[in-house]
């Protein structure tokens, strides 16, 4: 694993005490000037956000005192009536628009004396580690991914340097607040583009048009006509009715992921697939390792994209070639376990900490990594009922492929003593809704698993909202994250969302504020998810969700 010196914490250093320390960094993740506590220079990312809303107390937590970060939360429903739960497809629970924070200002930072009592506390009641656990705590972890991922050519990529050093960050950090950490090696598979070509038959390769090959693209040398599919989106089977088998599918990127688009076009038929994109900057994205070894994909601008879309209307056939390699590399997931708890009742908790290629994935994941480094780190004191395990999930974005070795590689013995596990990925969204999903169906058909165990963690947390004042959403979120392979195995999850590349309804924006028509997250796999894309508000809000939930299943026995 590569160490570094300069980015990385010395969590071990003895002449500094912890407290100190951190109070050292918190201060720096503020200020975004990581160099005042031993960094070689200022980031030069957007500072922190705005300074919170905070509500009332998650269930089970008394009101916090005077050290709490603020009252209900702008916009929040009066009378504090607990706001009713929606299913996914119907209106969302009512409150009135959030006034989000915006980017780009100042954190208030926790005064030193809070910081000292945070440190050496037990937070084993949610009042205590809901006020420790801060906006400005979860950021320091996010600026340190960032910091990472800008020494290693701009990405935390599973199998590449980035990758390892926010393992190794991510290792330091939880070995220091005295958990057992392991670190678990599996091979996956990789691909590399050899040659690639989108061109009018006839014409040379010098002549191709301007394009980008997507990671786990299959291999082919095709001539075909190009196709766009009747439905706007080309998400689903329906989208494809009368596609013609044999073509080149044309598709327009956004409403659901890369991956799916592609899938649906394979079901109609289709021998290829471009994918316009919603604009004319970089082109970037990233597929699974689920796409057949023979169907190129490529992506296109928006402006090529149009141009292609006029040959759907002659008839006119494209020549696509490309030449992918693939082989195998090594990766890691991490796992922290507590020392007490039963070890026969096991509370997981789970992120992924990689990102794709094309950017550092500061929120899809440094925010749902950030938000379980910072939690655990402020319950490292605690005396848990229940065995507490935190996982930091490796090549999640090649298709949950860290999160499906460790379940497949568990014994059945070890299966059957984890009680449940919650999963958190992409928790910051600029344009974010608040989304919960479980195991009761809320998930979709693909990941029921336990459903009235799995209900009662989806009730925890739109408890948690309703008291906080939050409209919250429920949501089918599929396969798409972590959660899926302990679905599998019929282990309860739950978790919370705030949307990625679908766009947000004129209701969802009247509901929680932001911008209808647009993505929750514009940079969703994308070079711009750095540090200053989030939104303050729901990071705050959903790092507490994060504590209040971790804390009551260590505590708590889930009944089955």
């Amino acid at each position: 694993m590569t160490h570094l010196t300069s980015l990385i914490p010395n969590l071990r250093r003895k002449a500094v005490p912890r407290s100190s320390y951190w109070t050292c960094f918190l201060v720096a993740a503020a200020a975004l000037q990581l160099s005042a506590c031993g960094g070689d220079e200022a980031s030069s990312a957007a500072p922190g956000a705005s300074a919170p809303a905070a509500g009332a107390p998650a269930p089970g937590a008394s009101a916090r005192g005077a050290g709490a970060r603020g009252a209900s939360a702008p916009g929040a429903s009066p009378g504090g009536a607990a706001v009713p739960t929606s299913t996914a497809g119907s209106p969302a629970s009512r409150a009135a628009p959030a006034q989000t924070a915006p980017v780009g200002t100042a954190s208030p930072l926790p005064e030193p004396a809070a910081q000292e009592r945070c440190d050496n506390q037990a937070n084993d009641t949610a009042e205590q580690l809901l006020e420790c656990v801060t906006l400005a705590g979860v950021r320091t972890h996010q600026s340190q991914l960032m910091e990472i991922a800008k020494a290693h050519n701009g990405t935390r990529l599973a199998g590449s340097p980035g990758y390892e050093a926010s393992l190794e960050y991510a290792k330091q950090v939880l070995t220091e607040a005295g958990y057992h950490v392991t670190v678990q090696a599996f091979e996956f598979p990789v691909s590399r583009v050899e040659a690639s070509s989108l061109r009018e038959p006839g014409q040379s390769a010098a002549a191709s048009i301007p394009h980008l090959v997507l990671d786990y693209s299959g291999s082919a040398d095709l001539k075909a006509k190009i196709s766009r599919p009747v439905g706007a989106t080309g998400c689903k089977a329906a989208d494809f009715a009368g596609f013609a088998r044999g073509s080149i599918a044309l598709v327009r990127r956004g409403s659901c992921d890369l991956s799916d688009k592609v899938e649906a076009a394979v079901q109609a038929g289709a021998v290829g697939v471009v994918i316009q994109n919603p604009d004319d900057g970089p082109l970037a994205g990233s597929l699974t390792v689920s796409v057949p070894l023979d169907l190129p994909v490529v992506l296109v601008s928006q402006s090529v994209g149009e141009q292609l879309a006029q040959r759907t209307l002659t008839g006119g056939k494209l020549r696509l070639q490309t030449k992918i390699s693939r082989s195998m590399a090594t990766t890691h997931n991490l796992l922290a376990e507590s020392t007490s708890g039963d070890a026969d009742h096991v509370t997981m908790v789970g992120a992924h900490l990689d990102s794709v290629r094309a950017g550092a994935g500061i929120n899809d994941n440094g925010s749902g990594t950030s938000a379980v480094l910072e939690v655990a780190r402020q319950m490292a004191r605690v005396k848990p009922l229940n065995r507490l395990r935190f996982a930091l999930w490796g090549a999640e974005e090649q298709g949950l492929l860290g999160s499906t070795y460790y379940v497949r590689n568990l014994a059945a013995a070890e299966r059957a003593r984890i009680g449940l596990y919650l999963n958190f990925d992409m928790i910051a969204s600029p344009n974010h809704v608040f989304f919960v999903y479980g195991g009761d169906g809320s998930a979709g058909q693909q990941a029921i698993s336990s459903p009235v165990a799995s209900a009662r963690i989806v009730d925890q947390f739109t408890q948690f909202y309703s008291q906080r004042k939050q409209a919250f959403k429920r949501m089918n979120s599929g396969g798409r994250s972590d959660h899926k392979p302990f679905a599998d195995i019929g282990i309860p999850f739950g978790g919370v969302f705030t949307g990625a590349e679908e766009i947000k309804s004129q209701e969802e924006a009247q509901t929680w504020g932001g911008t209808a028509g647009k993505a929750f997250d514009a940079c969703y796999h994308s070079a711009c998810d750095n540090l200053a894309n989030f939104n303050a508000t729901a990071l705050d809000i959903n790092a507490d969700a994060v504590a209040n939930a971790v804390l009551f299943y260590a505590m708590n026995r889930l009944e089955r």
